[in-house]
């Protein structure tokens, strides 16, 4: 039975060279194929590699042990992985990789949608910009105004509502807790918000097209 930390834990998101990537740590290699840290810390050492791929791949990190002490351990990105356990062998193992490789892929899709989400939270803020511009009228909370909007049609409450229910702070990211399916839909919805701002078309209807947007978007995700 394949690892259920695969299905959760073992990749994450992380900040490597400027950069959100989707990682690993040998921490978690050494957990799910039933290693020691150590064994994984020196195979790593001893990969066969390029200095520009162990750059590329590779970042030393550290983690508190039981005595509270930094003991060292090394983030790695899928290339980086996929180096280190091709040597792995046997039946166990094969199902461990192809489960890694799959949570790795989950992890860049997204990844990916939430680049996205930023990208359209641009265009949104140009788009309500230009009506201000367009009108000379200035509402200093319209664009907290349009993205609770989004929010309440793709969540049912405002961004800071959601995150206080289910236990964040109120000034998170909310985007890291989304799934991305949700961050799919909020993609959407913002892009078309953004092109019914500049066309002029008033809250209540935009309200009434972005629910007939999600609907829609839910169905195809259903």
């Amino acid at each position: 039975m394949i690892n259920p930390m695969i299905e959760h834990q073992a990749v994450i998101a992380h900040l490597f060279r400027q950069e959100l990537t989707a990682m690993t740590d040998s921490r978690k290699v050494a957990e799910v194929f039933g290693k020691q840290h150590g064994h994984i810390l020196r195979a790593i050492e001893n990969l066969d590699c390029s200095a520009e791929f162990r750059r590329s791949n590779f970042g030393l990190s550290y983690y508190l042990n039981e005595q509270n002490k930094r003991q060292p351990m090394v983030r790695m990105t899928q290339d980086g992985f996929t180096f280190l356990v091709m040597g792995f062998r046997g039946k166990k193992a094969a199902e461990f990789k192809e489960a890694y490789i799959k949570q790795f892929n989950k992890m860049r899709d997204w990844i990916d949608a939430r680049e996205q989400i930023k990208h359209d939270q641009r265009r949104l803020n140009d788009a309500i910009k230009y009506r201000q511009d367009q009108t000379g009228k200035l509402n200093k909370y319209a664009y907290s105004q349009e993205n609770n909007l989004i929010y309440r049609v793709a969540l049912g409450q405002t961004g800071k509502q959601w995150l206080s229910e289910n236990g964040y702070p109120d000034d998170d990211d909310i985007r890291q807790h989304l799934s991305e399916n949700t961050l799919k839909l909020l993609d959407e919805l913002t892009t078309e918000n953004a092109v019914m701002i500049k066309l002029g078309m008033p809250y209540s209807e935009r309200k009434i097209k972005l629910e007939q947007s999600a609907l829609y978007v839910l169905r195809q995700q259903a």
